[in-house]
């Protein structure tokens, strides 16, 4: 189980506040990045003047159907409110040292002893990853999906090869800077600050994801 208070985490809507108080003309735009039978990843724009032609910043978040009892009807809003927490938190509405929300916190909570999505791929096939998805959430693989090619030890850092093509695919469907990490984090299912902790095997899942 983690060990962490969440009253040392801010809600999501403490920062709304902060952020309609010094921002009354802005406007916050969330919209469905990924979505199937089990999984939704949704991004959020957050705009300081809604007459602002690009957000000053973006966030993401995903939540997997069934994944706790709140997330069995509620995934999608779970996702929502995460993902407006990460955009207000990228231009600057994060208390100090607690850059993720409470929602975020009480999502690892719920995810309790649930392994991170990054220990199926390490040195694991794609059909040892699908099965341990489905064992853990309930997750099922989307007819027609693509899957990862196998590659020579996932669990190692990934290549400068791998990583520029990840952005170079994202680049050029206008996801660039700060906004590139967090997509890739929300679709990893961790927090990823730089692309040095990311690993062949996700790296891989990405790029396939993403083309």
């Amino acid at each position: 189980m983690a060990s962490f208070n969440l009253d040392n985490y801010e809600t999501v809507e403490d920062r709304l506040v902060k952020f309609w108080n010094e921002h009354p003309e802005g406007r916050i735009l969330t919209g469905v990045h990924y979505y199937d039978d089990n999984r939704i990843l949704v991004r959020a724009e957050i705009y300081f003047n809604r007459e602002d032609d690009r957000p000053v910043a973006t966030g993401y978040a995903e939540e997997l159907r069934g994944a706790s009892p709140v997330n069995r009807t509620s995934h999608a809003e779970n996702a929502e409110t995460s993902a407006i927490g990460r955009g207000l938190a990228n231009c600057g509405y994060a208390a100090k040292g607690s850059r993720p929300s409470r929602e975020e916190m009480e999502k690892v909570q719920r995810m309790g002893s649930a392994p991170a999505p990054s220990k199926f791929i390490s040195n694991k096939s794609t059909d040892e990853i699908i099965s341990g998805l489905v064992d853990t959430f309930g997750a099922e693989k989307v007819e027609g999906q693509k899957s990862a090619p196998m590659i020579k030890n996932p669990g190692e850092a990934a290549s400068e090869k791998q990583v520029n093509m990840i952005r170079a695919i994202l680049s050029g469907q206008g996801i660039k800077g700060q906004e590139v990490l967090d997509l890739c984090g929300a679709t990893i299912g961790r927090e990823l600050d730089s692309f040095d902790s990311l690993t062949k095997g996700e790296a891989s899942t990405l790029i396939t994801k993403f083309k």
